[in-house]
């Protein structure tokens, strides 16, 4: 007996060997047994059933329902005795599998059997997570199993399928492509493997892949690498070659692992100069406002020529916009700017201990001008020690309260956007020693960023003034007025091109010298990959700051991130760390120059760890509010 229908639904049984057929109201239903718990729906323009060889054939926009699968196909036929589905593409369209859990497979033929969770699909293409971005995979086949079934077929190792759900479906792809990059023809970027096997929701396991840079093969990993698609590194080893002034080149590996209430971070390098370090730190979170770290680090002291132990250990805290941290250090490598595009003055500091803390950003807003406000404080009793002596004058307790202070009001005129702005940061210490020291340092930027188009143009007047005089007696807490004026050009050339130039000019003397040139070149396709070459040149005879330093990352793999000689250029055309600003009009760009120093003033914020994979309460907290402006 043979049913059809047109715009119907088929009900089907996986199990059931009795089906009975009616037909009403221009649809046919094939309804397995009340009893029967697995039920398959189907649905499409056109459906017929034969009753004789249990077989269902269903044409134009069929749709497939089954538990948390579902099938979207232009064709479909399936054996209902069996449970198995043939998908077929039609139109230049995809069978498409989905499940409840995200998931997504396409391809040109599916075979699947749903008793089993099983099956391949041929000409197959999906997207994954990863990282912070997606894993794009094609395919020439690809085959799907339960997570149990997966196991005994040897596809993983199963420390992959740890605390998953044994009905979860595997993926293997077999001579698969992927990438992260968005292009689907000719990305930027590629890597390919014989095998690649995906674990919903936990890994991506790529059987030693072979990278490509556009269609030109630059080499192959001889290990198998597993990315984390919720965005944990837990047990994952990276290992890079790395380039440091000083101790030359070497190569650097690094993993970690974290549990939910904190984390284990380890490296060990060996460089040329300086033979072997390595650093370990744990986080470990009391409440959701306390955290507290201990860890160690056997790394190279320049100055004195060999690798020492610097232990340190502490406590954060964040709460409502406020922070805080106590901190003790022994041997903590210094390294301070004190004029800008100066090489940086190096020394060695003990904290016995240090406690900083610092209040929420207060704003007025009148219109389209903004100013931010905070306090902060400091108390510490510190040591520092020089290259020749262990203990050089003894320990100095210090004590300090501060304010920092930032407005800015773009506006636009014509074509061009201005962007204003003051930035103010003030410091008064005092000391317990016998001549009851003082010493307060006021720091005033005046700038002023434009924009248009494809040109970016930055200048900053940078004025500090010092009165009194430190109780430390060293170098690394002495600070003296100085008077900086930055300038910045940059441009686009093309649409992943920026070429940008910095010139700093000493403002102290009567010569008014420029001291040093920077030259940024950074690529960044906005799609997948980032690189950054920066050159400082220094132009005074005795300075001696010349460098290079080179940048790389895939964008959606942070991990990825790697530096040959990590240096930077001052930059004092970003915020403060911390602010989050009021919303700014559309209207108006966040310019590169602005980016990069807001980024590089965040480093000396103090920041409550973050667990492997997750978000920072921080940053939950801006999208959420991010998201209510764009719903309303």
């Amino acid at each position: 007996m043979i049913c059809q229908s047109r715009r119907g639904f088929v009900r089907l049984a996986v199990l059931c060997a009795f089906f009975f057929c009616t037909a009403a109201a221009g649809a046919s239903s094939l309804t397995p047994s009340p009893s029967e718990e697995a039920q398959a729906t189907l649905d499409a323009d056109a459906i017929r059933y034969d009753e004789t060889t249990s077989i269902a054939v269903a044409e134009g926009n069929v749709v497939l329902h089954y538990q948390d699968l579902t099938v979207h196909a232009g064709r479909m036929v399936m054996y209902a005795d069996t449970g198995l589905v043939q998908a077929f593409a039609e139109d230049k369209g995809k069978v498409v599998l989905e499940r409840a859990k995200g998931e997504t497979l396409a391809g040109s033929f599916v075979e699947y059997h749903l008793q089993s969770s099983s099956g391949f699909m041929e000409g197959s293409r999906a997207s994954v997570p990863v990282g912070k971005g997606l894993l794009y995979i094609s395919g020439t086949k690809t085959e799907v199993k339960s997570a149990d079934e997966a196991q005994r077929a040897k596809w993983v190792n199963g420390k992959y399928l740890r605390r998953v759900s044994p009905d979860a479906l595997v993926n293997r792809w077999i001579d698969a492509s992927y990438t992260t990059c968005r292009l689907e023809s000719d990305p930027h970027y590629k890597m390919m493997s014989k095998r690649l096997v995906v674990v919903p929701g936990k890994y991506v396991v790529l059987q030693r892949p072979r990278f490509y840079a556009g269609r030109s093969y630059l080499f192959a990993s001889p290990f198998n690498v597993a990315l984390r698609q919720d965005g944990r590194r837990n047990g994952q080893i990276t290992i890079r070659p790395e380039y440091k002034d000083k101790k030359y080149g070497g190569i650097v590996a690094s993993t970690q692992y974290s549990w939910k209430t904190g984390g284990i971070k380890a490296s060990v390098g060996y460089w040329h100069g300086a033979n072997l370090e390595y650093s370990l730190e744990i986080n470990q979170k009391i409440t959701d406002w306390m955290w507290v770290y201990a860890g160690d680090g056997y790394l190279y002291d320049p100055d004195m020529d060999r690798v020492e132990s610097r232990p340190y250990w502490g406590a954060r805290f964040a709460h409502g916009g406020w922070s805080a941290e106590l901190a003790w250090a022994q041997r903590e490598k210094q390294s301070i700017v004190k004029r800008p595009g100066e090489k940086a003055y190096e020394t060695t500091l003990w904290r016995d201990p240090e406690f900083a803390i610092k209040s929420p950003w207060v704003g007025l807003h009148l219109g389209d001008f903004s100013q931010y406000a905070r306090l902060k404080g400091n108390w510490g009793r510190f040591q520092e020690t020089g290259s020749m002596t262990r203990h050089q004058n003894g320990f100095i307790e210090r004590y300090g309260w501060g304010v920092d202070y930032y407005t800015e009001y773009p506006f636009k005129v014509g074509g061009w956007t201005f962007s204003p702005f003051f930035k103010g940061d003030y410091w008064n210490y005092g000391y317990k020693n016998d001549d009851s020291d003082r010493q307060i340092i006021s720091i005033g930027t005046l700038g002023l960023r434009m924009s248009r188009g494809i040109f970016e143009f930055g200048t900053a007047y940078e004025q500090t003034r010092v009165s009194g005089r430190t109780g430390l007696r060293g170098g690394w807490d002495r600070e003296s007025d100085e008077e900086t004026l930055y300038n910045r050009i940059g441009v686009k050339i093309g649409p992943s091109l920026k070429f940008e130039v910095q010139g700093i000019i000493d403002m102290d003397g009567r010569s008014r010298d420029l001291t040093s040139m920077g030259y940024i070149l950074t690529y960044d396709n906005s799609c997948c990959t980032r690189w950054r070459l920066t050159v400082n040149d220094d132009l005074t005879d005795a300075n001696d700051n010349d460098w290079v330093s080179l940048s790389f990352e895939i964008t959606a793999l942070p991990e990825s991130r790697f530096i040959l000689n990590e240096e930077y250029l001052d930059n004092p055309f970003g915020r403060p760390g911390g602010l989050q600003m009021k919303r700014r009009s559309q209207s108006v760009p966040v310019t590169h120059m602005e980016k990069t120093g807001t980024e590089d003033a965040e480093k000396d914020e103090i920041r409550l760890p973050v667990l492997d994979g997750e978000e920072p309460a921080e940053q939950r907290e801006h999208n959420h509010h991010r998201e209510e402006r764009g719903q309303n």
